[in-house]
């Protein structure tokens, strides 16, 4: 009879969290169940990113459009590079070294290269390679600074579809490796059997000890499969 009132009780519990955390998820996901949402706290890279860098990203491809469009209107790589620096204030971090360089007399391959450009960011990387590589001459130019900013347009299109679409994947790992965890802690502090079955004896703590290994090896693995689904 005792272990019946046992299972009956673990099985109270057990759906006790269970609808505690769906409510508590269904709460706050009602409310800030948005995409922005989830890739800011799902995405790694997201989360360490602050929303001035994340602005400047998104206005690379504008900036290359600006220089192309002065390039079609007869101005020079050179002078058109150091008007839209003027235009574009919140990426003087980047170009500002660069320009004053090119206000010297300097190439604009020689300005990126002397002007201390130095960035892990792959937009603004391929933009400094495009433009210098454009600062040679020949036909084109314009085409080329064009055809680098809708790549880097697309690019953040397909990088966003794929957080979205692994952030499910994120987001139900972190639920179901939490639930194990929460259901332990309501056992221990309400079953004294089982807690002294699981704290006071070898076999106890094993079995606590590889619960917590398998969780976190689970949330790993799960982790690097949507990193190489994306």
């Amino acid at each position: 009879m005792k272990q019946l009132v046992n299972a009956c009780e673990l099985a109270v519990g057990s759906l006790s969290v269970g609808l505690a955390v769906a409510c508590f998820a269904h709460v706050t996901l009602v409310r800030w169940w948005t995409r922005s949402w989830i890739i800011l706290r799902l995405t790694p890279s997201a989360v360490q990113k602050p929303a001035s860098v994340r602005s400047c990203d998104s206005s690379v491809s504008d900036f290359l459009d600006a220089i192309a469009r002065d390039v079609h209107s007869g101005y020079s790589l050179n002078l058109a590079f150091v008007q839209c620096a003027k235009r574009f204030p919140h990426l003087s971090w980047w170009t500002k070294p660069i320009a004053e360089h090119c206000v010297q007399g300097k190439s604009l391959a020689i300005a990126i290269s002397e002007g201390g450009f130095v960035t892990k960011n792959a937009d603004f990387s391929l933009a400094a390679r495009t433009l210098a590589v454009a600062s040679n001459g020949g036909y084109g130019i314009a085409n080329t600074l064009e055809k680098c900013a809708s790549i880097l347009r697309e690019r953040s299109q397909l990088i966003n579809e794929r957080n979205a679409q692994t952030a499910q994947i994120r987001l139900s790992t972190s639920i179901l490796s939490w639930i194990p965890l929460a259901i332990c802690v309501w056992i221990l502090l309400h079953q004294p059997n089982t807690r002294t079955s699981l704290l006071n004896s070898p076999i106890g703590l094993l079995c606590l000890l590889c619960g917590m290994v398998l969780n976190v090896v689970g949330r790993m693995w799960m982790a690097r499969i949507a990193r190489s689904s994306s």
